[in-house]
């Protein structure tokens, strides 16, 4: 894992180079606003990718790329996620800290392989499936932590975050098989930091 936090922390290094302007100016419109990394989550054993914030920074849509070994799910899987995240509130915190105490979001992740079908062979009956092998929604809530600072004359933030999410199969699941099924079956826990070119 520390080789994936190495290549985060070189290519905001980079970035942060490639960049030479003051606090003031304002980036390329199609300059992502932010990266991150997540560990877990239904989408990878450790994902990361550029991300969009809306203006007042309370709707952030990510293009995440993950990976999940094949000595964790069987098969060494590849997966492309893209990912929309709601957070209303800012609560701000003494030393430029602050906590958004609430967020709630969709994901719609895509998984590569011969062994995934975006729809089942005709040999199977009409409606015998009525799911994607390779394509799951999910949804998920969380909360983040943060703090803006400034490096080498650029406005920067770093967050923590954590979300609770499953997905469609595990929903529907857990609504057919309720004296079977608790939440915790169904609920994974993902950690994620994001680095914010504010």
């Amino acid at each position: 894992m520390k080789k994936y936090f190495l290549s985060l922390f070189l290519l905001v290094s980079l970035h942060s180079q490639a960049q030479e302007v003051g606090l003031n100016a304002r980036r390329k419109w199609f300059l992502p606003d932010h990266l991150k990394l997540q560990f877990a989550g239904n989408i990878g054993f450790l994902s990361g990718g550029p991300g969009y914030a809306s203006r007042n920074q309370t709707l952030e849509t990510d293009l995440l790329f993950g990976f999940l070994p094949q000595k964790f799910g069987g098969d060494a899987l590849v997966t492309t996620t893209l990912k929309t995240t709601y957070s209303p509130w800012r609560i701000g915190l003494r030393n430029n800290y602050y906590i958004r105490p609430f967020s709630i979001g969709a994901y719609l992740s895509y998984t590569f392989g011969p062994q995934f079908d975006s729809k089942w062979p005709s040999y199977y009956p009409a409606g015998y499936y009525w799911w994607a092998t390779s394509i799951r929604p999910g949804a998920y809530i969380g909360g983040k932590a943060g703090r803006n600072v400034v490096l080498n004359n650029h406005r920067r933030s770093l967050e923590l975050y954590y979300e609770l999410g499953t997905y469609d199969l595990l929903m529907i699941s857990y609504i057919q098989n309720k004296g079977f099924l608790k939440l915790h079956d169904i609920v994974s826990l993902s950690i994620g930091v994001k680095y914010g070119f504010d």
